[in-house]
C-alpha cells in the first residue's frame, strides 16, 4: 500500500479516501440512497393516511339490498316500498317542477338498482309543484319594457288600454296586483294608459256635443237664414204693408 501511494504521489494523482462504512460507496451515492429511501417512505405514509384516515373503507354490505326505482311514485308509496324492501326514507328535499304532480318523486339517491345494507336510507327529491314568482311592480314602465321583463320571468302577457293619469304608452295598472305570488306560467294583464283625461278630450274634440248641433251650425239654422236674408236689398216688412 505504501509503495502504491508513493507511486500515485509521484504521478501527480491524489489517493481516494477510504470508505470507512465498508460499502464501497462515496458520500454522494449514500446521500442519493438516503433521499430515495425517504421519498419512498413518504409515499407509503401518504397512501396509508389517505386510505385509512381520509377515505376509510366502507363497511361490508353483508346481504346487500337492491334499491327500488321510486321516481314517479308519491312519498307515501315510496315509504311503503322501501319499508317492504328493508330500507327507509333518509330525507325529503322539495324541488320546484312544473312537469311533475306536487308530492311526486322527481329523483332519488342512491339510484334505483344500486345496493344498500339492510336498514339503509334513501334520499328523495319531491316535487313542490310549478315554481311560484311574485308579480313585479312595473307601474309607470313603458309598455315594451314591462312586457319583456314579464316574459323573461316566465309569465304570459296580455294587454288592455284605458284612460289614466300615466303618460300614454306606460303601464297604469297590473292584474293580478304586483307582489302577489303566481304559479308559472301565469297570465299577467297590463293596462296601458292612453293618456290623461284632459289630453284625450283635446284629441277627440266634438265628442259629447248634441246630435245635429254641428250640422245646424253649418247650415246657419233658422236664425242664420233670417239674418242672411236681411240685407240692404231685402224688401221692407211691417210698415211697408198696405
Amino acid at each position: 500500500m505504501i509503495l502504491g501511494d508513493s507511486i500515485r504521489r509521484r504521478s501527480g494523482r491524489r489517493a481516494r479516501p477510504r470508505d470507512e462504512s465498508g460499502t464501497g460507496l462515496g458520500p454522494r451515492a449514500r446521500l442519493a440512497l438516503v433521499t430515495v429511501a425517504i421519498a419512498i417512505a413518504g409515499f407509503f405514509a401518504a397512501y396509508l393516511f389517505a386510505t385509512f384516515v381520509l377515505y376509510p373503507p366502507s363497511e361490508a354490505l353483508g346481504e346487500a339490498i337492491e334499491v327500488p326505482d321510486l321516481v314517479g311514485m308519491s312519498v307515501e308509496e315510496a315509504r311503503e316500498v322501501l319499508r317492504n324492501a328493508g330500507l327507509a326514507v333518509d330525507d325529503e328535499v322539495p324541488i320546484p317542477d312544473a312537469d311533475r304532480t306536487r308530492g311526486g318523486i322527481v329523483a332519488q339517491s342512491p339510484l334505483g338498482g344500486q345496493a344498500l345494507r339492510p336498514g339503509g336510507g334513501v334520499r328523495l327529491a319531491v316535487s313542490a309543484g310549478p315554481p311560484r314568482l311574485r308579480v313585479p311592480n312595473l307601474l309607470g314602465f313603458e309598455e315594451a319594457t314591462a312586457v319583456a321583463v314579464l316574459e323573461r320571468a316566465g309569465f304570459q302577457v296580455e294587454r288592455s288600454r284605458e284612460i289614466a293619469d300615466e303618460p300614454a304608452g306606460r303601464v297604469a295598472r297590473i292584474q293580478p296586483a304586483p307582489g302577489s305570488e303566481q304559479e308559472i306560467p301565469a297570465t299577467i294583464v297590463l293596462i296601458i294608459s292612453t293618456g290623461p283625461p284632459d289630453q284625450v278630450t283635446e284629441d277627440t274634440s266634438g265628442v259629447g256635443a248634441e246630435p245635429g248641433a254641428e250640422a245646424q251650425g253649418d247650415a246657419g239654422g233658422p236664425t242664420g237664414a233670417a239674418e242672411d236674408a236681411g240685407g240692404p236689398d231685402a224688401p221692407e216688412t211691417g210698415s211697408g204693408r198696405r
